[in-house]
């Protein structure tokens, strides 16, 4: 097992005098707590009893088939009985990891790479081999290059993704990788596991064909409340064969037996009410109005040597800095100066990516946004100044 990077950052990020570009945390504040505080009285009111008791393993069943609404909006076709709720998309990760992988079982992940899923596959073993992204999203040919090879090897036990603008790349899989991944993932008889949790946050264009709705029997896929209501609630949820479940809910329940029956509730309630998809819209407009203050500022105050993503979605965007540069040794320093990022290291298993970092711009104000990347700016400049001056008087 190995900490997590981000989770590390969150005493720093608290401070109120840190401008937090590192959190990769939902804007609650949009929220309407006058309905939510309705759906907890009603609830204690009508099934208080229930709700403060132990439930079944597999998740409260009218959520689950409120869910099954909510997957539709994704051209997801389930049935209650397809659904796991799990306490958020890290467990279900967790109980993913733990029902698949033996020590030294070959899996496959993206990278940059979800530090949540890396720590889970990790924290089990998992001889864990990666395939970079571009603007497009994973790689296709690498993949299948390093299935071609590690096939003859071992079994590949799954591939694992986050299709739509990735934590903490930000990019999104196009959709005629889609495609290809789908099919050689069924050539070589592997499962992918489709991370998808912030699928419903799209800014700009038309939303893609989940790898799901492409295909049922070969895919697992991880979704959570955390992102379209709040993660406090711990709220996620697996769509997945019966097989697969029966094994997850068996890891489940030794776990923690049940996920909170409260909470589950609060949720059905959130979703049942129509008016969480304006919610769902006023997120959205946040978020891109961060996403366009980010972008802007970017283009102002960070060096031409430097370069970014840019997301269509999402929390986040990735920055790629000089090769020279150690973006966990400038954390120190842009602390100092009141900001924080996280370094881009622990979104690799080999501790590579060092001269990366993921920037969040979801719960930042606007403001904040401009001011913190020009602070970072200023940071990196004067690190590439003292670099070429140091080697230009060595020469």
């Amino acid at each position: 097992m190995r900490s997590s990077e981000v989770r590390d950052l969150l005493d720093v990020t608290a401070r109120s005098d840190i401008i937090p570009l590192a959190a990769g945390a939902p804007y609650v504040k949009a929220l309407n707590f006058r309905d939510i505080e309705k759906y907890a009285r009603k609830i204690i009111a009508e099934d208080g009893l229930s709700a403060f008791q132990y439930g079944p393993s597999g998740g409260f069943y009218p959520l689950k088939m409120c869910l099954v609404d909510v997957l539709k909006l994704d051209g997801i076709v389930a049935s209650p009985d397809d659904i796991l709720i799990t306490d958020g998309g890290q467990q279900a990760l967790d109980l993913l990891a733990k029902i698949f992988i033996d020590p030294g079982d070959i899996i496959i992940a993206e990278v940059p790479c979800y530090v949540g899923a890396l720590n889970a596959f990790l924290s089990y073993q998992a001889r864990v081999e990666t395939v970079p992204v571009d603007e497009n999203g994973l790689q296709i040919e690498i993949l299948e290059d390093k299935l071609s090879q590690l096939s003859r090897e071992k079994e590949i036990k799954f591939i694992y993704t986050v299709p739509n603008f990735s934590n903490p790349s930000g990019v999104t899989l196009s959709f005629d990788r889609r495609k290809e991944l789908v099919s050689l993932a069924r050539r070589y008889g592997t499962l992918i596991i489709e991370d998808n949790p912030y699928g419903r946050l799209r800014f700009e264009g038309e939303h893609l064909k989940n790898l799901r709705q492409l295909d049922e029997e070969n895919i697992i896929y991880v979704g959570t409340a955390s992102k379209m209501f709040a993660p406090g609630l711990r709220i996620g949820w697996i769509v997945a064969p019966f097989s697969i479940r029966e094994k997850l809910i068996h890891g489940k329940q030794a776990a923690d037996l049940c996920s909170s029956n409260f909470t589950q509730r609060l949720a059905f309630e959130y979703f049942s009410d129509p008016r969480w998809k304006n919610t769902l819209k006023k997120f959205i407009s946040i978020y891109k109005e961060h996403r366009d203050a980010m972008l802007g500022a970017l283009e102002e105050h960070f060096p031409e040597e430097v370069t970014w993503s840019h997301p269509v979605g999402g929390f986040f965007t990735w920055a790629t800095l000089p090769e020279y540069m150690n973006t966990t040794e400038m954390l120190a320093e842009a602390i100092t100066n009141k900001v924080a990022y996280v370094p881009g290291r622990g979104f690799y298993p080999d501790g590579s990516g060092t001269n990366c970092m993921r920037l969040a711009f979801c719960t930042v104000e606007s403001e904040q946004i401009e001011e913190g990347i020009k602070r970072l700016g200023k940071i990196i400049k004067e690190q590439m100044r003292l670099y070429r001056s140091f080697y230009r008087g060595k020469k």
